[in-house]
């Protein structure tokens, strides 16, 4: 089901929730966005709606930062996608995530000093999903994010996800 999948790009928008920062020295403080953020995930055509959880955990000094998100809620039947681990690494300029896995696709991340988020993804899942972007927000407190699937018949689905810690 399609609003199933809206879900498994923040696994990869979580991982650079803790590369941002606005501490005074006015570079990245991956420690600040260290612990659990909690929210929804909304499908805003149809509705549909669901818990999401990212612990998140950052080695300062290593430059590098992991993520575990779970996400609840089901569409036609089907549970929610399964839980993974990313990691990745910033600076103190933007947080960037690049890579390629069977679930993600090929993936790029980016996360400003200002916390603007942008995200591309492309042949999710094995080809099921051949494109996801996304635009948010990143502070110490919150984490928005506003994006789009496009699916193999050219259809499309908006959702939002809405998360504080």
């Amino acid at each position: 089901m399609k609003v199933r999948n809206l879900v498994l790009f923040v696994p990869v928008l979580a991982l650079l929730a803790s590369a941002c920062g606005d501490d005074e020295d006015d570079s990245f403080d991956a420690s600040l966005y260290a612990g659990t953020y909690a929210g929804t995930w909304t499908n805003t055509g149809n509705g549909t709606t669901g818990p999401a959880t990212i612990a998140s955990t950052a080695a300062v000094e290593a430059k590098s930062a992991s993520r575990a998100p779970v996400f609840g809620g089901t569409s036609g039947g089907r549970g929610a996608p399964p839980a993974v681990t990313i990691a990745g690494v910033f600076d103190d300029e933007r947080a960037t995530v690049k890579g390629s896995d069977d679930l993600f696709g090929n993936y790029n991340v980016t996360i400003e000093k200002d916390g603007k988020i942008t995200g591309l993804m492309e042949n999710m899942a094995g080809g099921l999903i051949p494109k996801l972007s996304y635009t948010g927000t990143l502070t110490k407190s919150t984490l928005d994010a506003d994006y789009q699937v496009t699916f193999n018949d050219n259809s499309t689905a908006n959702s939002v996800l809405k998360m504080t810690k």
